[in-house]
């Protein structure tokens, strides 16, 4: 264990965190001893604010009571759902304490970080673990991960996004654009079948067929090229001793843009409205994905 004291300057890096803290000394058996007071009187601390908290009838739940070493400041941190004005509470407190007094209102993630609990993985949240920054999660990052959109599997125990989306999105983004998306099309040897699931972790893709045979493989053999004429990521699985299909047999396995669903009788028997004509360029096109592979070229 160590005692750490003053910041040193910022790295400057984009993922760097806010300050660096520098080494006085090893702690000794007195840090120790002290170390061990302090943890003695703010429990103290905790339950005196807390009743003086009941005592004003303040809208505010006091989590933790923090003292520095030196016990020239008394920290204590609390949860609200709106402003509160503590300014009565902090001249008792101050009294109470002959101390310099630090309210801070932190929010449910900070919550969690402060308090520590374990995961949906069965390991203590990373926040409280390693995590002195909060980075932003979007919903994005578990679509890019194939994650199903339940809040109830993608929310930790604060009620906001899996921090491990976001530890865990560099991995997925890189193979964005390489590889087929789920229900996309695709040709093997003279067969077509769609993909129902990549794992991403074991490299597999798992297809399905029209008679509804299923096969696994390697992301290694799947290859894919895009038509210069519909815009449209042609996908087929590499065998080997096999030559590159044709461009010309890809499009004659598949079936036409937009074929994958079937129309009601309703909608077939209905005439075209006037400005409802879809525009089938590459760009409006819902078939066309964003890959990464050229258009000349075979693979990625």
């Amino acid at each position: 264990m160590r005692v750490f004291s003053k910041k040193t300057e910022d790295v400057g890096e984009p993922e760097a965190e806010p300050f660096i803290l520098s080494v006085d000394r090893i702690l000794t058996e007195e840090d120790r001893e002290k170390k061990r007071e302090i943890a003695q009187r703010e429990r103290e601390a905790f339950l005196k604010s807390r009743e003086k908290i009941e005592f004003h009838k303040l809208p505010m739940k006091l989590l933790k009571a923090e003292y520095l070493f030196d016990y020239s400041r008394l920290i204590l941190y609390f949860k609200s759902d709106n402003k509160v004005d503590f300014r009565e509470l902090l001249k008792s407190l101050a009294g109470l304490f002959k101390t310099r007094i630090e309210l801070r209102q932190i929010g449910v993630r900070d919550e969690t970080k402060l308090l520590g609990g374990i995961g949906c993985c069965g390991k203590e949240v990373c926040c409280a673990q390693f995590m002195n920054v909060f980075y932003p999660v979007s919903t994005k990052m578990a679509k890019e991960q194939n994650l199903s959109l339940n809040p109830a599997k993608l929310s930790g125990i604060c009620g906001r996004l899996l921090c491990c989306l976001g530890h865990e999105h560099e991995y997925y983004a890189s193979f964005h654009g390489k590889y087929p998306k789920i229900a996309a099309e695709i040709v093997i040897g003279e067969e077509t079948a769609r993909v129902m699931d990549i794992n991403y972790i074991t490299k597999k893709i798992t297809i399905s067929f029209t008679d509804r045979r299923k096969a696994i493989f390697s992301l290694d053999d799947i290859k894919g090229r895009r038509d210069s004429t519909t815009g449209r990521n042609l996908w087929w699985v590499h065998q080997e001793g096999q030559p590159e299909p044709d461009l010309s047999v890809l499009l004659k396995n598949l079936n036409p843009p937009g074929t994958g669903k079937k129309k009601k009788k309703s909608e077939e028997n209905e005439a075209p409205k006037k400005g409802n004509k879809r525009n089938r360029s590459p760009e409006n096109n819902p078939d066309v994905e964003d890959c990464d592979f050229d258009d000349s070229s075979d693979s990625d």
